[in-house]
């Protein structure tokens, strides 16, 4: 049998090609599957941490004043909002803003758990809509460190970040008590 029968018969048979066909298609179709699992892990866990940034502002936005207890209860509170990712890693920082004029506008008290506070009385940019002299705002800033827990896509670690602003409701700006 001379090769270029061999080759010949080679390329006209059909057995197994369905094996080749899997061997080509299976790499491609497993990395979609893992990486569409990680995609909706990573964004799940985005959605949860943009919803504890949302909520803590909206929580202190509703007080007359904020206490120790308070502050505690709420850094309590993001643990439960995170679930079932872990609430400890995520650092927050909330921060109650005097708007001066239309273009200062200053801290009038912080608090952070993982971030550091702002000092009170200096000034921080804010968006321009929010400039509305004579108003204060609640701002709450959050990062969370966001680790794959199949690590196919997403290498290392991905930080979330997010801002929240709510408008005071009741007492302009909130007073922070012991």
């Amino acid at each position: 049998m001379t090769m270029r029968h061999i080759f010949r018969r080679f390329g006209a048979s059909e057995r197994g090609i369905a094996a080749v066909e899997f061997a080509i298609l299976a790499p491609m179709m497993i990395i979609l599957l893992f990486g569409s699992v990680e995609l909706i892990d990573v964004l799940n866990t985005n959605k949860r941490a943009q919803n504890a940034s949302a909520s803590v502002a909206d929580v202190i936005a509703r007080d007359t004043e904020v206490s120790n207890a308070e502050i505690a209860n709420l850094w309590a509170a993001i643990d439960v909002l995170m679930f079932p990712d872990a609430g400890t890693t995520m650092q927050i920082r909330v921060t109650s803003v005097r708007i001066v004029n239309a273009s200062t506008a200053q801290v009038v008290w912080s608090e952070g758990r993982g971030m550091s506070a702002r000092t009170a009385n200096t000034t921080i940019d804010l968006p321009e809509a929010m400039m509305q002299p004579g108003t204060s705002i609640i701002m709450t800033e959050t990062r969370y460190p966001y680790s794959s827990s199949l690590g196919f896509v997403i290498d290392g670690v991905m930080n979330l970040d997010h801002i929240a602003y709510r408008r005071s409701r009741l007492v302009d700006p909130i007073p922070r008590v012991s």
